[in-house]
């Protein structure tokens, strides 16, 4: 029971303009830009005997594993425990009875959640999107089709799957850098080199927890024929991979925490 009030808590915390602004740039991007491109290019939206709501999904899902994810997980992370170093509470903290443990997972639940909540966020917006252009273009049918909930919450949960590994990593890094900048810079440094390892089409993706997102799902952007991806039935070796890399940086970065001395 105090383990959730724990997360109720944590969550409270990510409360804070920056990170609020953070999502709202996320979601008004994606959506901005795939409303956008479907008004200029409404022609190839309506296909006969093919739900058009596909094409919508296929970009959103899409614009947001390749381009978003990435980034966005990466600041969410910095600027969530740079909260505890910018009001030096991390004394205060531990010093409750809670172990080091406990406030360690809870807000690491409480940073998953809300990724989570932010997908779901966008898959309504998504929704909203198909509408907004079916009311401007009714002749692209859009209520003639059942919009794919369930594949769309299908592909963001492979989606949080694959990012993972970049939680796990910049989890770690937060919590060895007192400040924003080291973590948060090294982790868009390495997002750059992620989408240009992503559009390699090599197996050295398989090895690069960044590149994750882009390569564990097909987005027709990018090709991953020859990346050696192997599909294990609902998940694959690269989504496989990822959760290793999230436990190992996890029980390392709670191990170190508990060790620290917080002077």
């Amino acid at each position: 029971m105090r383990f959730f009030q724990s997360i109720q808590a944590e969550l409270t915390k990510l409360k804070y303009l920056p990170i609020l602004s953070l999502v709202c740039f996320a979601l008004f991007s994606v959506l901005g830009i795939v409303l956008v491109a479907h008004y200029m290019d409404v022609n190839n939206i309506a296909v006969l005997d093919k739900n058009p709501w596909l094409k919508v999904w296929n970009a959103g899902v899409g614009m947001f594993s390749v381009f978003i994810a990435n980034p966005f997980v990466i600041m969410l992370i910095s600027a969530a425990v740079f909260i505890e170093f910018q009001s030096n509470t991390w004394k205060y903290l531990y010093t409750t009875p809670l172990s080091r443990t406990h406030l360690f997972y809870s807000k690491l639940a409480a940073i998953i959640f809300f990724i989570a909540a932010t997908l779901i966020t966008l898959s309504i917006g998504l929704i909203m999107c198909g509408y907004a252009l079916n009311f401007i273009f009714p002749e692209i049918e859009f209520s003639y089709h059942t919009p794919p909930v369930f594949e769309l919450l299908k592909s963001f949960t492979h989606t949080i799957i694959s990012l993972l590994g970049v939680i796990g990593i910049h989890y770690f890094l937060s919590h060895r850098f007192k400040g924003f900048l080291i973590p948060s810079s090294f982790g868009i440094i390495a997002f750059i080199v992620a989408i240009i390892i992503g559009a390699m089409n090599k197996p050295l993706a398989l090895y690069y927890p960044y590149a994750y997102p882009i390569v564990s799902q097909e987005h027709n952007m990018f090709r991953t024929d020859a990346v050696g991806i192997i599909d294990y039935g609902w998940i694959n070796n690269v989504e496989l991979f990822s959760i290793i890399c999230f436990f190992f940086f996890i029980v390392l970065a709670n191990v170190l925490e508990v060790r620290k001395q917080i002077n």
